[in-house]
């Protein structure tokens, strides 16, 4: 204590002193700049992380500002924590802490979104990039000439008919390539064709499909630097407009699904995903899977991890239900979820190991489902593919 002052006037200074050394703290291990990708760094601004996560959880149909307000804290805090003012996090580095954050808030088709926007702002600032890429020589087109305009085209109805003769489909006055079967048309025409029937935004031509999905494609290869010139990327687009247009090759069914749309980019046909012997972990396997269907894709899965029916739970005396139990949630869940929102449903693949206890059960499940189907069939349940026979039973998308 100095001559002439009191304690309270002591302690209050101490205590102006902690303040002080706090709010010095704080700043000396926050993140103030950011790693841009050319090396250089910038001011690291919390407003556009945030706004950032608010924009994919408005995606994700989440508009509460709280939940925004809460993740982009998180986000920050552990930004703090992992570099704690001795270092420079990238754009990489945050885009992870991000991405955690929102899963380990059982956010996960958040996260997904979230990275399909960064990657769609990303593609959207970036300029075309040549001069070490690959060149492309022609094979099937003429320079100057649309792929497009080496075949003759005609106007159709595609009409797909149920098993009672009732239409199922139509859209009337579809332009598709004069050699393609009916059998072509009615298939790309009512599961490929973009928008709704009926409004402005829905495809009428086989041109829009493939010039949707072909340019799409040549122009991630132009701002990816995957040509070496310009003149090579046109080629490249002009190729695969006519190998796709001539039914000489064709992508999956995700790709034509949602490349060159608003939906995210989901291109793959199948997704290999894990789960861990804990529920949030199995319900968070529910929701992957979903938004995987969604987007057209199909899933596999081994379970082995998941531990047998005559295993005793933690802290009681009651049983686990097994991974065959939790195979009737997840085949519900496929059954119900139509592959891009179209007519057929997800498809899905469930592994469980041969030394699994109840590998058995596994075995039989879609047997004893199966017997299940014929005596509904017989007493005069539909029996159709989505008939009320096989809809009432367990494991048909397992």
């Amino acid at each position: 204590m100095l001559p002439n002052q009191t304690a309270s006037q002591t302690n209050q200074a101490t205590t102006n002193s902690e303040n002080i050394s706090e709010a010095v703290w704080q700043f000396m291990t926050s993140v103030k700049t950011i790693h841009k990708r050319d090396g250089s760094e910038q001011m690291f601004e919390p407003h556009k992380l945030a706004h950032s996560i608010k924009q994919a959880l408005e995606a994700s149909g989440i508009k509460s500002g709280k939940i925004s307000e809460k993740i982009a804290g998180q986000v920050v805090t552990r930004l703090t924590h992992r570099f704690n003012g001795h270092s420079v996090p990238s754009f990489a580095d945050v885009r992870e802490v991000i991405n955690v954050t929102l899963i380990d808030n059982n956010l996960i088709h958040v996260a997904k979104k979230y990275l399909n926007y960064r990657a769609a702002v990303q593609t959207e600032g970036r300029g075309e990039v040549y001069g070490h890429g690959i060149i492309v020589e022609r094979r099937f087109t003429t320079p100057d000439v649309h792929p497009f305009d080496q075949i003759e085209w005609e106007t159709r109805d595609a009409v797909i008919s149920g098993t009672k003769g009732e239409v199922v489909f139509e859209q009337k006055g579809v332009e598709v390539p004069k050699t393609w079967t009916q059998t072509a048309t009615n298939i790309v025409v009512s599961k490929y064709f973009y928008g709704t029937i009926g409004k402005d935004d829905r495809e009428y031509s086989v041109k829009q499909l493939v010039s949707r999905v072909a340019k799409t494609i040549s122009n991630w290869g132009r701002k990816d630097g995957y040509f070496a010139t310009k003149e090579d990327a046109q080629v490249f687009e002009d190729e695969l407009h006519y190998i796709l247009v001539n039914q000489m090759a064709a992508f999956n069914s995700p790709v034509w699904f949602n490349v060159g749309t608003s939906r995210p980019q989901q291109c793959s046909a199948c997704f290999i995903n894990s789960v861990e012997d804990d529920m949030r972990s199995i319900l968070n396997l529910c929701v992957t899977e979903g938004m995987l269907f969604k987007g057209g894709s199909g899933t596999g899965t081994n379970l082995s991890k998941l531990r047998s029916k005559q295993e005793f739970l933690g802290g009681s005396n009651g049983k686990a239900s097994g991974p065959v139990s939790f195979m009737k949630g997840l085949d519900a869940f496929a059954g119900v979820i139509k592959s891009g929102g179209k007519t057929r449903r997800a498809t899905k693949m469930v592994i469980l190991d041969i030394d699994h206890p109840d590998i058995n059960d596994f075995i039989q499940c879609k047997v004893e489902e199966e017997k299940k189907a014929w005596v509904l069939m017989d007493a005069g349940y539909d029996g159709s593919m989505d008939g009320s026979a096989y809809s009432s039973v367990y494991f048909q998308k397992s």
